[in-house]
């Protein structure tokens, strides 16, 4: 068979390979066989003996390399893998290395440190070595794996936290490492491992290897982010490889962070640390999100059990109200109350602002109109007092828009004031939609003193009143354009024929087809009477 442009290439980086970082792997091992035979380390005899491992593989790789074609037939990305196959080992001998050098610090084995010094200097020499024969494919790896190394005083929140790498030596150091730094820690060697135990089990993080045999990292990465309970899970993927295309597609799928193998303990306790305080702060605001969640729940009710669940009877009138809440609680309410005699009050409000002082501060103007109006009082004389009680001690500067009339059942006269809402329409038994006119006064509860007045309408048998708040006309398309009082009269001309609970039914149904399905920012609120003629009871 013939020898291939690409056949030379792959055997002079591998000659090249053998060249540059061949002696210094030698190097390592013969640091490592030192380590070995010193009689200060015999404690531990475990770690060394994986060192004495990791460093036997490393130079049995570098003597047999050869960098191997993939699918795409790239010699870029066959570099890339030999690199990935080079590190792993130097992940055993720079973990573990550092792992007993820390404990034999703190345990006051000074000679055991310093006979691991040749040896982690090795790893810092291979190291450079591996980069001097395979040219660095991305220059953000290089420039994270040469941040300082040095002690980081910052304190991180400790966890819960699965471990997914097909190397034993990765998950040993990891697990050892982690452990120390006070992580609940669980390892497993695979993808569908790893799947398994995130669907099983509580993370708070997971540390997800990039290259594992049956499901690849981004493979389990993907079915975390798919399902909906663990999509806020932090994932870090770690790797030995540099290709930017492969950590920014982790990126993008939704991997919390990206860190690269061999491990800088600085930069992996940060960014763990990182990751977790994140999660923690999402949880808060989750709780916070919740806790409002309940308050608009309350708020609702509040709002809900305001409103009359039915229509003063009598012979000679027919009513019906009704509210369609925003998700965000406003301050929309109506309400009809017999008086002395044939008369009926009738109102519809709107509070200004959000949430649950909407829905208490619509409670106390609900029960203060209801409590004035029994004292005989025309529509102008309740909102003059009802607007003096409630600016004189309103420091969150709270208002009302205020419809208020009195239904004569008697005569079909209906007397009203308004505070700053919005005009009602009349639809005539004979045909026809008209606005009602009068002085629109100054919104309830903003200043005291205001004047407020009369107006007076004659309704015919058959005639009906439509009143309405400004979520109504307000309310947006998904081209955002507004319903609008055209829109109104449209709607109410096709309607006019109906009972007053239909005719409402049919305004809102109108009012949520013009929305598209967007739910609506704010209450969607009406009343409709009929005048059915002077029939006494």
């Amino acid at each position: 068979m013939a020898v291939t442009a690409f056949d030379r290439r792959l055997e002079a980086i591998a000659e090249r390979v053998q060249a540059v970082v061949g002696p210094a792997a030698r190097s390592i091992r013969a640091s490592a066989a030192t380590l070995a035979a010193d009689s200060s380390t015999a404690a531990f005899a475990d770690e060394i003996g994986e060192i004495d491992n990791a460093a036997a593989l490393l130079v049995e790789m570098v003597a047999g390399c050869r960098p191997e074609l993939d699918d795409d037939g790239s010699i870029e990305t066959a570099c890339s893998r030999l690199r990935h196959d080079l590190r792993t080992p130097l992940v055993a001998l720079k973990g573990y290395g550092e792992l007993v050098q820390e404990i034999a610090a703190e345990e006051g084995l000074e000679a055991v440190s310093a006979a691991l010094g040749p040896l982690l200097e090795g790893v810092a020499e291979v190291m450079v070595a591996i980069e001097r024969a395979l040219p660095a494919l991305s220059r953000a790896m290089a420039a994270e794996e040469a941040e300082d190394d040095g002690p980081d005083l910052v304190t991180y929140p400790a966890g819960r936290v699965l471990v997914a790498d097909d190397s034993k030596a990765n998950r040993d150091v990891l697990v050892r490492y982690l452990s120390r730094e006070g992580h609940q820690v669980v390892a497993v060697a695979d993808g569908l491992a790893a799947v398994e135990a995130v669907f099983g089990q509580a993370f708070d993080l997971v540390l997800l290897d990039m290259i594992m045999p049956g499901m690849n990292g981004d493979e389990v990465l993907k079915a975390i982010k798919a399902d909906s309970r663990l999509r806020s899970l932090p994932v870090i993927m770690i790797s030995a490889l540099d290709g930017l295309d492969s950590i920014v597609r982790c990126i993008e799928a939704g991997a919390e962070d990206y860190l690269p193998k061999p491990f800088n303990r600085v930069l992996l306790r940060a960014r763990i640390g990182a990751c977790l305080e994140k999660k923690r702060l999402r949880e808060v605001e989750l709780s916070y999100l919740q806790a409002l969640e309940k308050e608009l729940t309350i708020a609702r009710e509040v709002q809900r059990s305001i409103l009359p669940k039915v229509f003063p009877p009598h012979s000679s009138l027919a009513g019906h109200g009704l509210m369609d809440p925003a998700r965000e609680v406003g301050g929309d309410f109506y309400d009809f109350f017999a008086l002395d005699g044939d008369r009926i009050g009738i109102a519809v409000g709107d509070v200004s602002g959000k949430g649950v002082p909407a829905a208490v501060y619509m409670a106390m103007v609900r029960t203060q109109l209801r409590a004035t109006a029994l004292f005989g009082l025309s529509p102008a004389e309740c909102l003059g007092r009802l607007n003096d009680h409630l600016s004189a001690d309103n420091p969150e500067g709270m208002f009302v828009s205020l419809f208020y009339g009195i239904m004569d059942c008697a005569t079909g006269v209906f007397t009203y004031a308004n505070g700053g809402h919005n005009w009602p329409v009349v639809l005539r038994a004979e045909g026809g939609v008209e606005w009602v006119a009068g002085t629109n006064d100054l919104l309830v509860g903003v200043m005291g003193g205001s004047d407020y007045h009369d107006a007076a309408l004659a309704l015919a048998p058959g005639d009906s009143l439509f009143v309405y708040t400004d979520g109504v006309v307000e309310a947006i398309d998904p081209a955002e354009a507004e319903f609008g009082k055209t829109g109104l009269v449209a709607v109410l001309e096709g309607l006019a024929h109906l009972a007053p609970a239909a005719l409402c039914d049919g305004v809102l149904a109108a009012v949520r087809a013009f929305e598209g399905g967007q739910p609506h920012s704010d209450d969607l609120t009406c009343v409709a009477v009929r005048f059915l003629g002077p029939v006494r009871n």
